[in-house]
C-alpha cells in the first residue's frame, strides 16, 4: 500500500526575505520545500524557511522517543544566497543522531562541500560547517544522475541513469534532475520527485523562453504538481530602466505556458518577489486562475497531499 505524498511550503520568497506585516499570509521566509513520502523527509532548498523546518523535525524525533537516526535528504537547486542562507540555523544539522545526505550541483568550479563549507566559515558564520555534530554525506551531482530512496530505508542511492540498471519497486522514491540554463551564472537544478505513479516537479528560478521552454516542458510532462518560479510581473520583467529580462526568473505567463504544454495537473507559483504585498498576490491568484483554473499561489505552511 503507498505512502502519504505530501508536499509542504516553508519558505516562498525569492531574493531575500521580507518579514513585514502586509507579507504575513504568503511568508516572508526564502525557498524551502519539505516533501514527506511516508517516514521519508526530502528537503529542497535551505533558504530561511529551513529553519523553521528544522526546529519541527527536530521537536518531532524527540516526541517519538529519540530512537535512532534523523535521516534528511538535502537537495540544492543552486548556491545562490537566497537558497542557502538558512542551512546555518537548521538545527538538525548539530544534532549528533541527524545523517544529512546532501545533494546539488557544482559552483564556479568548486565540488559541493567546498562550497557549503565556505558559507559557515568566519567571518560569514561563528560555527564551522564541519564541526557541526551531524553526519553529513556530501555528493555533487549531474543532470545524468538519479537518486532512489526506499520509503523502507530512507537512505538514497546515487546512479548514473545511463549505465546504471536498478529495479524501481512499489516502495521506491525516483528523483530525477534537469539542468537548467536560465539563471545567472551556472543554471540551476529542476527536480522531478516521482513515487507510486504521482510526481511532482520543483522549477524556481528559471526563465521562459519564447513558445516555452520546451526542455522542461518535456521533463514536466503530466506531473500532479508543478511548482514554478513566477518573481516578476510583466510589467517588472520588461520595465526600464532596470528591466529584468535575463536575470533568470519567470512571469506567470510563463509558468502558465510551460503548465498547459506539459499538461500539469496543478500549478503552484513561487519564488514571489519580495516587494509584493499579500494584496498583490492575491489579487494576482485570481486574475491568473482565469487562465489556468488549477493554479494558486504557494503560501509558507501551506501543504498539499499528491
Amino acid at each position: 500500500m503507498a505512502e502519504e505524498f505530501k508536499v509542504t511550503f516553508w519558505g516562498v520568497r525569492g531574493s531575500y526575505a521580507s518579514p513585514r506585516k502586509d507579507t504575513l499570509q504568503f511568508g516572508g521566509n526564502t525557498t524551502c520545500l519539505e516533501v514527506l513520502i511516508g517516514s521519508t523527509t526530502i528537503i529542497i532548498d535551505a533558504g530561511t524557511g529551513i529553519i523553521n523546518l528544522g526546529q519541527k523535525l527536530v521537536s518531532d524525533y524527540f516526541n517519538h522517543g529519540g530512537k535512532g537516526s534523523l535521516e534528511l535528504t538535502l537537495l540544492f537547486t543552486h548556491l545562490h544566497h537566497d537558497h542557502t542562507q538558512g542551512l546555518p540555523f537548521f538545527a538538525p544539522l548539530y544534532l549528533g543522531q541527524t545523517v544529512l545526505h546532501l545533494f546539488g550541483p557544482r559552483n564556479f568550479g568548486n565540488e559541493l562541500n567546498i562550497t557549503l563549507e565556505r558559507s559557515m566559515i568566519p567571518p560569514n558564520f561563528p560555527i564551522d560547517f564541519y564541526h557541526a555534530n551531524s553526519i553529513k554525506e556530501i555528493t555533487t551531482i549531474k543532470e545524468n544522475n538519479i537518486i532512489l530512496i526506499d520509503t523502507k530505508v530512507p537512505i538514497p542511492r546515487l546512479l548514473n541513469r545511463y549505465h546504471d540498471k536498478s529495479e524501481i519497486k512499489p516502495s521506491t522514491i525516483v528523483i530525477r534532475i534537469m539542468n537548467d540554463h536560465s539563471h545567472p551564472a551556472n543554471g540551476v537544478f529542476v527536480y522531478r520527485i516521482e513515487y507510486a505513479g504521482k510526481s511532482i516537479v520543483f522549477a524556481t528560478d528559471v526563465e521562459g523562453y519564447i513558445c516555452g521552454d520546451a526542455k522542461l516542458i518535456q521533463f514536466a510532462k503530466g506531473t500532479d504538481l508543478l511548482i514554478h518560479d513566477s518573481q516578476y510581473s510583466t510589467q517588472q520583467y520588461t520595465a526600464l530602466p532596470t528591466p529584468k529580462q535575463g536575470f533568470g526568473h519567470s512571469t506567470p505567463e510563463m509558468a502558465i505556458e510551460v503548465a498547459k504544454k506539459a499538461e500539469a495537473k496543478t500549478l503552484a507559483l513561487t519564488h514571489h518577489d519580495p516587494l509584493s504585498s499579500d494584496s498583490t498576490l492575491k489579487k494576482n491568484q485570481t486574475k491568473y486562475k482565469k487562465q489556468f483554473s488549477s493554479l494558486f499561489y504557494a503560501q509558507e505552511g501551506l501543504s498539499v497531499t499528491i
